[in-house]
């Protein structure tokens, strides 16, 4: 506060205060001067001694009324001024200094003490001190009056007046000094409530100026000088704070101009917000700088306090931004295709690009403020409604296929591109459109054109194609044909005139063809064919003036075929026409090409056949040599081996008794090696049924066939307990002689494989197929297993896994359940694990589909499962019987 002001705010609070007194002081003085004015003038011995009263009384009056007017300065000298002038008058009157006037200069001197400043006081002094020697030299001179010694009641009253005035102007003196010490004390106790309020929000204040993370520096308002920073300040111009304090900010700034302009700005307002600048660090790199100053009021100690912001990140954020906005907006304006930018919520077209507007011929300002339902860009609220969903829902999308209305009232197919973008808070999108009207109409030609040429192959393939090309591309004549030699093309199909024509042999000498036919592009002659071809007799009858042909050739590129097109006028061939061209000349190529190769498998399945007539005569011829082979094991080996067996047995008869333990020992082993001869023979003769024969399909129960094998083997080996589980429900249509053999087969392996545990376990099951169809059977035990190094060896006869002392077996039993799986047209296959038990997966599904085979269609080989390994087999045979 200036100093002015707080001066006047001290008088206007003395002046309340004394305003009270004062109005006491002139009411007594009004009414007792008054009294006693009027009570010299009637009684006194001296009447004169009424003008000092009346002066009194006068002055009180006249200060009541300037009191209410609220003069309480005026009011006060006014009153000094008229005691002092009352005093001498009531000397002069009186005679003598010792009139009771004399108090009244005591009473002025102490109201101008209280009530005034000092200058006044000394004025009211000064004047006394004047006053009363003059009065004296006067008195002394005997100038006055004699005066009279006689205390009578105007004596009395002018003492009381006197020391009334007095007692008040003390008492309110009291007063003042008392509230003035209540003052004080509530002043101290609001600047120590200050000091310590402001202590606090000093003690914030560093706090925040130290851990501010933005650099902030306080300078003096008086002479610039930097009195602190804060540690970000340092980070950030890269230097200490010992450095910096009590210099200026000169070196801070990269360009003095600008520090000119802040200094003035902050100087006009006492603050600056957001001013930009560049900052220069200590290294001499600058960076983009946001200012934000604040000049304090304190008059003892002027602050300013400045934070700066390093916006360079921002800066070249929005100069990006700028940038691609700028490219955005140019590529807006100036794209080619139609752009438009719609209100995602009511669809308002919001700016709009000056591209011409292929789909609905609308302008820029015909569409602004409108909406896309106003415009026609949507035929219907429900056709925004799905597509706004699908852009809320993928963000944006692409070739979205609809419908629009043309100013002119006509339906236009159209595809969008639209992306959904944000501009100024407001969810928008940016779309561009693209009329595909004749786009749809030629894809309908096509589709119209691939049905027509699609079904038919072969000569009505070319009848369709030549109807199709002609209307397509409006020629009057359109053939498809085929090099009959060098010299000759022969058609295959001929449309002329809008009916189909008769196919013909045309000369290529002289032609436009032979030019055709030495090129692989369209060859195309759009006028004068006729002059220039004058020999040709049917570019000469028909008076055919433009025309165009298509070489058609081999995957090896030599001709074989062309595609023809006259017109009796000369013609313009557009880009679309030769696309079409194209597309017909593609077809008639790729069919051309097909009747050659259909040439060439008939020609090939002729000589195949032949060649298949004469192997069947060598495989039944064979097959022949096969069975007699099968014939004579089952009858010349048989009866020696009878022949062996019977007389081993009767010398062991008529030995009996006589022989020793080893030779009886070589008898038994003669008679084994006999038995295990005849199984070897006997499932030989097995194999060999199996191989031969008609399949007899029906349908057949393997759950209860399997029932009924399991159940034999059980009564084959009552000291067992046997455990099985057969899946219920298998039905095949199969031949169930074939198929009961190789189930006994599998589940007497399975039965004999788990003989030396305790609880064996045989299952029959059917796997679930991929495509719902019959799945894959399974034989599966938990026996003795085998070891998968040896699959290879499972299916071939007379190999087996075990030794002969562990398991009894002719290894013939697992190779005919190969052959009759097989016959029946599929496929098995075995897993196992040592000590894990054995599976065997097998499919019969085939057999329904193949029905009932041909004695050739079974394996022709009988020792073995095909015909080029019967050599290998055959003689692993005879070193078993030799």
């Amino acid at each position: 506060m200036k100093p002015e002001t707080r001066a006047s705010t001290a008088t206007a609070a003395l002046d309340a205060a004394a305003l009270p007194t004062l109005k006491l002081v002139a009411m007594l003085m009004a009414s007792s001067g008054g009294l006693l004015a009027i009570y010299m003038y009637f009684f006194s011995v001296t009447p004169r001694n009424f003008i000092s009263p009346a002066m009194i009384c006068v002055l009180g009056g006249i200060a009541v009324v300037l009191l209410r007017r609220g003069h309480v300065r005026l009011v006060a000298r006014l009153m000094v001024t008229g005691v002092l002038l009352a005093a001498v008058a009531s000397v002069i009157v009186f005679g003598s200094l010792r009139s009771p006037g004399v108090m009244m200069f005591a009473a002025a001197v102490v109201t101008a003490g209280i009530f005034l400043g000092r200058a006044d006081l000394i004025g009211s002094m000064l004047f006394t001190f004047l006053a009363l020697p003059i009065l004296l030299w006067v008195e002394q001179q005997g100038l006055m009056t004699a005066p009279s010694m006689k205390v009578d009641l105007r004596t009395l009253i002018s003492y009381l007046t006197i020391f009334t005035v007095i007692a008040l102007v003390v008492y309110y003196a009291r007063e003042r000094t008392w509230r003035a010490q209540e003052q004080l004390l509530k002043a101290l106790e609001a600047r120590q409530s200050a000091e310590r309020e402001r202590d606090r929000s000093l003690e914030r204040f560093a706090h925040i100026f130290r851990t501010s993370p933005t650099p902030m520096l306080a300078q003096s308002a008086r002479n610039g000088l930097i009195l602190d920073v804060n540690p970000a300040f340092e980070r950030c111009y890269g230097i200490a704070r010992d450095q910096i304090e009590g210099r200026d900010d000169t070196a801070l700034w990269a360009d003095a101009r600008q520090r000119d302009a802040y200094v003035q700005r902050l100087l006009e307002h006492r603050h600056v917000l957001d001013f930009q600048c560049k900052g220069l660090r200590t290294d001499g790199t600058t960076f983009d700088a946001l200012l934000c100053s604040e000049m304090g009021n304190d008059p003892e100690d002027k602050l300013i306090i400045t934070t700066v912001t390093d916006v360079s990140a921002q800066t070249l954020a929005l100069e990006k931004l700028k940038r691609s906005e700028e490219r955005f907006a140019k590529a807006f304006n100036f794209s080619p295709l139609k752009m438009t930018i719609t209100r995602l919520s009511d669809g308002t077209f919001v700016e709009v690009n000056q591209a011409r507007d292929p789909v609905q011929g609308l302008q820029r300002q015909e569409l602004l403020g409108k909406s896309t339902l106003d415009t026609g860009g949507w035929l219907s609220p429900q056709e925004r409604q799905a597509f706004i969903a699908r852009i809320l829902r993928e963000g944006h999308v692409s070739g979205y296929e609809t419908r629009m209305r043309h100013a002119d009232g006509q339906l236009i197919d159209a595809k969008m591109w639209a992306e959904r973008i944000e501009i100024d808070g407001e969810d928008c999108i940016l779309s561009c459109f693209v009329n595909t009207t004749e786009e749809k109409r030629r894809e309908a030609q096509l589709m119209a054109l691939s049905s027509g040429m699609a079904g038919p192959i072969g000569d009505a393939l070319f009848s369709a194609l030549t109807l199709h090309m002609a209307q397509a591309i409006g020629a009057d004549m359109v053939s498809v044909g085929e090099l009959d030699s060098n010299e000759h093309l022969r058609t295959l199909a001929v449309w002329r005139d809008g009916i189909p024509g008769n196919n013909l042999t045309v000369p290529l000498a002289g032609s436009p063809c032979a030019a055709a036919l030495d090129q692989p592009d369209l060859c195309v002659f759009e006028s004068g064919v006729a002059q220039q071809f004058a020999q040709h007799p049917i570019i000469t009858s028909e008076g055919f003036q433009a025309y165009i042909g298509q070489s058609l050739r081999d995957e090896d590129g030599t001709p074989i075929g062309l595609l023809n097109a006259y017109w009796r006028q000369p013609v313009q061939l557009g880009s679309e026409a030769r696309a079409l061209i194209a597309i017909f000349a593609s077809r008639a190529n790729a069919e051309l090409v097909r009747l050659h190769r259909d040439r060439e498998i008939q020609r090939l399945n002729a000589g195949l056949e032949r060649r298949v007539h004469d192997r069947t005569t060598e495989l039944q011829k064979l097959n022949a040599e096969l069975d007699s082979f099968a014939y004579s094991v089952s009858h010349d080996l048989k009866s020696p081996l009878r022949t062996i067996d019977g007389f081993t047995r009767l010398l062991g008869e008529q030995l009996g008794g006589r022989l020793q333990p080893e030779e009886q020992m070589l008898f038994e082993r003669v008679l084994g090696a006999t038995r295990r001869m005849s199984a070897l023979i006997a499932d030989l003769l097995a194999l060999a049924r199996v191989s031969q024969g008609r399949l007899e399909l029906s349908p057949v129960d393997l759950s209860a066939l399997a029932n009924q094998i399991m159940m034999s083997e059980q009564e084959k080996y009552p000291e067992r307990a046997l455990r099985w589980q057969i899946a219920p429900g298998l039905t095949l249509h199969c031949d169930e002689r074939l198929v009961r053999i190789a189930l006994e087969n599998l589940l007497g392996n399975s039965v004999k494989y788990t003989s030396k545990r305790t609880d064996p376990l045989i299952e029959l099951g059917q796997l679930g197929g991929e495509t719902g169809g019959p799945g894959e059977l399974f034989v599966r035990d938990n026996g003795v297993g085998f070891d998968m190094a040896q699959v290879d060896k499972l299916f071939k006869p007379f190999q087996r896994l075990h030794m002969p002392s562990e398991f009894e077996g002719t290894g013939i039993g697992l190779a005919t359940v190969h052959r009759i799986v097989e016959r029946h047209g599929g496929s098995i296959r075995g897993e196992a694990e040592p000590g894990a038990g054995a599976t065997f997966r097998f499919t019969l599904s085939e057999a329904s589909r193949l029905g009932t085979s041909s004695p050739l269609s079974a394996s022709p080989s009988l020792l073995s499962p095909r015909i080029e390994g019967s050599g290998s087999d055959a003689s692993l045979i005879d070193g078993k019987v030799g």
